[in-house]
């Protein structure tokens, strides 16, 4: 519950401003960067979320490592994070920031997941329908997970349509264990 108010409290936040100054978009591949940042370094990482690293030490790291990349704005918005030790929150509030943005654009972010890749025909029908049955234009990220052994898993937002393989078995596990013999 808090994880939500308070990634929705500071992404609005931030949202807000940004829409005002026409920023909007900048802030949001800043902010991804710098998650990318967090995910690409364990060491990055372990500081900027240890409790116990003071606020001016990942301050001055961050300015060290985005001060020349990023807009002053995006700078003080993560500092505004530090100081309020939200940290902890940061890719929550990266993730809300991002659908505020979708949603003034009408872009719906869809996650495809396969066991193998989808060729790029596909993909381009993927696409179109996806795009038809939301109404939106969509922004799709593929994965590879070959233990769905085939089909798709397709999530939009907090929806998701699984008609993998691996999903379809489990039906049908569960529907053998439901039958009674006599």
């Amino acid at each position: 519950m808090l994880k939500g108010a308070v990634a929705e409290r500071y992404a609005g936040a931030v949202f807000s401003v940004a829409q005002e100054k026409g920023l909007t978009d900048q802030i949001e591949e800043e902010l991804k960067g710098i998650l990318e940042a967090l995910d690409a370094s364990p060491d990055f990482r372990r500081v900027f979320y240890h409790p116990q690293v003071s606020v001016s030490i990942k301050k001055e790291i961050m300015k060290e490592a985005f001060g020349a990349d990023v807009n002053e704005f995006t700078l003080n918005f993560i500092n505004v994070v530090l100081d309020a030790r939200r940290e902890v929150f940061f890719n929550d509030i990266v993730t809300e920031y991002t659908r505020l943005v979708n949603e003034t654009k009408n872009v719906a972010e869809v996650t495809i997941t396969s066991a193998v890749e989808v060729p790029p025909e596909d993909r381009d029908d993927l696409m179109e329908a996806l795009s038809k049955a939301t109404g939106k234009d969509v922004r799709v990220q593929y994965e590879l997970k070959p233990e769905i052994l085939g089909g798709l898993v397709i999530r939009i937002g907090n929806r998701v349509i699984d008609s993998s393989i691996a999903r379809q078995l489990e039906r049908l596990r569960e529907q053998i264990r439901e039958i009674q013999v006599g």
